[in-house]
């Protein structure tokens, strides 16, 4: 289990580490807004792009030795960013460390649900999975910081390349190798979500920098296409990447939404928090890193509890909590203009809102499936957080681009108008969720074997 959640935790380092080096990226390749946008999006959305499909490749082929393509490919990528001299170089470099893992996340998932059979075992398990994400999340920032300070942009990505030799080293002893005998790889419905989710992303950069342009149009219609192909395709399927069966009650539905909108917060603040400290503020790297740990550590706390906040409160409760604390604490971020001190208990809100929910949604959505399916599962709801991380980056890194002209070109109010979008969007999904979980909706009792059985 531990070579598993490494493996997650490198997956996880990734993002934060790459968005606390993008403004000496920036400086030293000359990076306009949308370049800057591309390159903190171009890792979530391979992942994203990618991820749905790796889960049946892992019960095809073994999930360990999908785990083991997905750190290998993770490696790879590292070294391409790392000894990359061009923004094209950087943002192929992020790609493939995304298909990496996107081979990765959902398997290392897999194994650790495999592990246990008892549903109360497998939700901490799932719980202590999701704790390493927030392990990588925090550690992201001060590593990438510590290295910034002694070398150049390039030395933080060897981080991944020496995370990717020990998990390599280490997996063939201590992780099993298990099989799902008959399930396949739906080609046709991986090409059509992956154009789907690619099309997403760049339908909402392009509109960002020239509003209804061909380019953004014919995105978007390329995106409507490709969803309802894969929705048509999927339907007709004898295996489908996706058993839309499974996750037809609101319960699910509410987890897969708080999922997506959980990352999309997670990638988007940290993005606008470290754009207002280095660019802003003038703060080093490590400086910003070490000013975002109020916000990671409150994460790694809160999300190593949630499981058990969970079985006594209720997914309602929780993730009514988990989002309404966010909101406020991104609210206090965009009075306080994330300012050392005054913005310290936005952080602390926002991290302990976050661990409130990403455990918690992914036990709701894995523990309600049959192990054999732990994988799909797996992989479903990693596409939906992956999604919101990419449009996190995307959306609010646009909002600030956009914005700039309008402020003169000030760095700070632009960054506050994307603090607004994203508690806006924070909003809507705390009333939405607040209708799909309404108490008369329940089909599960929430005890503690219902609710993450």
């Amino acid at each position: 289990m531990a070579v598993a959640c490494l493996g997650m935790t490198m997956s996880f380092l990734t993002i934060t580490a790459t968005t606390t080096a993008l403004t000496s990226l920036a400086a030293d390749l000359r990076l306009g807004p949308v370049g800057l946008v591309w390159t903190s999006s171009a890792y979530a959305l391979a992942l994203a792009a990618l991820v749905l499909s790796s889960g049946a490749f892992g019960d095809l082929a073994g999930r360990r030795t999908v785990f083991q393509l997905g750190t290998a490919v993770m490696g790879a990528g590292a070294v391409v960013t790392a000894t990359a001299g061009t923004p094209a170089a950087v943002i192929t470099g992020e790609v493939v460390l995304g298909a990496g893992a996107a081979l990765v996340v959902p398997n290392s998932l897999a194994l650790v649900t495999g592990a246990f059979t008892d549903p109360r075992r497998r939700a901490s398990a799932v719980g202590v999975w999701a704790a390493c994400s927030g392990v990588g999340l925090a550690v992201g920032p001060l590593v990438a910081g510590a290295l910034l300070d002694a070398f150049t942009w390039h030395a933080v990505f060897l981080v991944d390349v020496a995370v990717a030799v020990v998990v390599l080293a280490a997996s063939p002893f201590v992780l099993p190798n298990p099989r799902v005998p008959g399930r396949g790889v739906d080609v046709p419905g991986t090409l059509l979500a992956t154009v789907a989710v690619a099309g997403l992303v760049v339908t909402v950069v392009e509109a960002g920098r020239s509003g209804l342009a061909p380019v953004p149009v014919l995105a978007a219609l390329g995106t409507l296409l490709a969803a309802a192909g894969f929705v048509a395709v999927e339907k007709a399927q004898r295996r489908p990447v996706v058993r839309f069966g499974v996750f037809a009650d609101r319960r699910t539905v509410a987890a897969l939404l708080v999922a997506g909108v959980a990352l999309f917060s997670f990638t988007g603040l940290a993005l606008l928090t470290t754009l207002q400290l280095q660019r802003a503020q003038g703060l080093s790297p490590l400086a910003s890193g070490v000013h975002l740990l109020p916000l990671m550590g409150a994460y790694v706390v809160v999300s190593s509890l949630a499981a058990a906040v969970v079985r006594r409160a209720g997914v309602r409760a929780t993730l009514g909590a988990g989002l309404g604390a966010t909101l406020v604490g991104v609210l206090v971020l965009h009075s306080t203009g994330a300012v050392r001190g005054p913005a310290d208990a936005g952080l602390v809100l926002v991290g302990a809102g976050l661990g409130l929910l990403i455990a918690p949604t992914t036990a709701v959505v894995v523990g309600g499936v049959p192990a054999e399916l732990a994988g799909m599962a797996g992989s479903v709801v990693t596409t939906v957080r992956q999604v919101g991380a990419a449009l996190g980056g995307s959306v609010l890194g646009t909002v600030v681009t956009h914005r700039l002209p309008e402020h003169a070109g000030a760095l700070t109010p632009a960054v506050h108008d994307g603090f607004l979008v994203a508690a806006l969007v924070l909003l809507l999904v705390l009333l939405t969720t607040a209708v799909l979980l309404r108490p008369a909706a329940r089909t599960v009792q929430e005890t503690p074997e219902g609710i993450l059985a």
